[in-house]
Order: C-alpha cells, then sequence, then structure tokens
C-alpha cells in the first residue's frame, strides 16, 4: 500500500508568538488535507499518515525545564550511583520530571485540538497514536522494541482504513530518565520501516529552503529542486546550491538535516518535499511520479523545495 506521510510543523499550525495558541490558519490547512485525502489519495487507494509538532504548546516548557536532557547524568551514570545525590541534584531531577510532565500534558492540548478539528471539520477518521505510550528510548535514539511497536500499531490502522495522527512527544529514556522524539524523527522512523512509503511532505510556514534566510535576507532564494543520489554509503546533491544549503541555521537546519536522512537511510522514498502550507494540498496530493518535478511549475512546484532521487 502506498503511503504519504505529513508532518505538520508546529509554526503551521501554533501561533509560536503566543503560548498555547493556534494558528488563524489552522482551519484552512485541516480543511485542505482532508479534502486532498477524501478527493485524491482515498480514491487511488493510498493511504496517509499525520505528524504534528508541539509548536507554541510543547516548546515552552520543554525548552524551560531542559526536558531533552533528561534528569539523569548523560555520561552514564545508573540511579544505582546517584543514590547519594544532593539535595540540591534531587530539586534538579525533581524540576524536570514536573517539566516533563507539564510539556506532556500541553503537547496532548494541542493533539485533542487537532483531532477534534480533524473529525468536526474533516470527517476524517482519524486515530491517535501516542509517542510516549508506544514507545522509548536510549540516550535519544528509538529502541529497536519501540520502532517495532511504533510500526506495528500504524500498519494495522492503515490496515483498517484509519488515518494514524502521531505527535512529537516526551518519551522516557533508558539513559537520560526522559527526552524529547521529535515529529521529525518519527516522519524518519516511518519512512524507512513502515513498507509503501513513497513521499513525505514537511508543511511549515516557510515555503522551503532558500539559500539564506528569508526573513532576513531579500535576496535569499528559493531553491526548488536538489537531486539525491547514492554512491555506496555516500550521498551527494547535483544543485549548484547544495552547499549553500548546509549552511542554513535554525528551524529549516533541522528540516534539512531530517530530508538528507530520510533520503539516505529510507530507500523506497522518491522524494521529500518542503512547503508552506498554502500550497501543500498540491505537494499533498500530487498523483503521478512525474508531478512536482520543479520543471515547469505548472502545479504548483515553483513555491516549495523538492528533494528527489
Amino acid at each position: 500500500m502506498e503511503t504519504v506521510v505529513v508532518k505538520l510543523g508546529g509554526a503551521a499550525i501554533t501561533d509560536k508568538s503566543l503560548a498555547d495558541t493556534l494558528s488563524p490558519n489552522i482551519h484552512g490547512l485541516v480543511d485542505t488535507v482532508a479534502q486532498v485525502y477524501q478527493d485524491k489519495l482515498r480514491p487511488l487507494g493510498r493511504h496517509l499518515i499525520l505528524i504534528h509538532g508541539a509548536g507554541s504548546f510543547g516548546h515552552p516548557p520543554a525548552k524551560k525545564y531542559n526536558v531533552k536532557a533528561g534528569w539523569l547524568s548523560p555520561t552514564g551514570a545508573t540511579q544505582d550511583k546517584l543514590d547519594g545525590h544532593t539535595r540540591q541534584e534531587e530539586e534538579r531531577r525533581d524540576k524536570v520530571k514536573f517539566g516533563m510532565a507539564l510539556t506532556r500534558q500541553r503537547v496532548l492540548q494541542l493533539h485533542h485540538h487537532i483531532l477534534q478539528l480533524l473529525q468536526d471539520r474533516g470527517r476524517l477518521p482519524v486515530l491517535s497514536v501516542s509517542t510516549y505510550d508506544t514507545v522509548e528510548t536510549d540516550q535519544g535514539v528509538l529502541t529497536q522494541a519501540g520502532s517495532r511497536r511504533l510500526i506495528t500499531r500504524v500498519t494495522n490502522l492503515l490496515t483498517q482504513g484509519f488515518v494514524p495522527v502521531l505527535f512529537g512527544d516526551a518519551v522516557l529514556d533508558h539513559a537520560w530518565g526522559a527526552t524529547i522524539l521529535s515529529g521529525d524523527a518519527l516522519m524518519h522512523e516511518l519512512a524507512t520501516h513502515l513498507p509503501g512509503v513513497r513521499r513525505c511532505v514537511f508543511v511549515t510556514d516557510v515555503p522551503g529552503i532558500f539559500t539564506q534566510d528569508p526573513k532576513q535576507y531579500a535576496d535569499a532564494v528559493l531553491i526548488r529542486q536538489l537531486h539525491f543520489s547514492e554512491s555506496g554509503d555516500s550521498a551527494t546533491y547535483d544543485d549548484d546550491a547544495a552547499s549553500s544549503v548546509d549552511d542554513v541555521t535554525g528551524a529549516m537546519r533541522t528540516k534539512w538535516q531530517w530530508a538528507k536522512r530520510i533520503m539516505t537511510d529510507a530507500h523506497q522514498v522518491d522524494r521529500v518535499i518542503i512547503c508552506q502550507a498554502s500550497v501543500s494540498d498540491k505537494a499533498i496530493g500530487l498523483v503521478d511520479e512525474h508531478d512536482g518535478n520543479g520543471l515547469d511549475g505548472g502545479d504548483g512546484s515553483d513555491a516549495w523545495t523538492t528533494i528527489r532521487r
């Protein structure tokens, strides 16, 4: 079964300038996703997986309490070794644990908003897949057992005709106590291990990858297409702008790095698209292998970045 995995970025679904606030454009985005699924993907027998970020709901508490680092020493200290920890250390741990609980509460709040909108407005058969309840990590890396549970759960839902909805979340970590497993990491895991994934779409608040930050430089140019090729263990990008892409910073640098990892590890994926919410209908709903090649722009592909084989 052919599957499209879509990551709705936190900047696309929340107002990142205001804590715990949905984006004013969220209704339009939900309507778009629902229409594309009902009108284009489902009639062709294609499946859809949705992943969403934490945005202004989960990021502030996760950052404030440094949840990603966990409460145990990243140098490998075990619980037994830390039995004699000081009161100060105990207070630090308690603070991180509270931060983890708070982060989960805020992310779940956002998740319920997204589910309700997809059901009420989109009439989509969406079912939640809880990251926290399904997987664990070890030093920030998804365990094999956790990966198997995740793939099995998602596969079962797809087989039954549901649209799984996942989200970046705070999870338990064998070495650190806890960490953050991002939606980008979940997309990579699904693209690599779930059979049938052909396309991954990152929906963001910018059109794609630019030569420079478009919010700071007026002469920044959108990179429409990058070709990926493999030779042995190496991967190269034949676009002249590829070297400058590796210099991008901030959130888009993270997207670029995950896109490269997906193309390197998920050999079944033929393209990764990074696009703005306003054109996500075209990026998600591509129905022909030649669509979205960035050559003529007739389908809107001049408005996003495509990394393809």
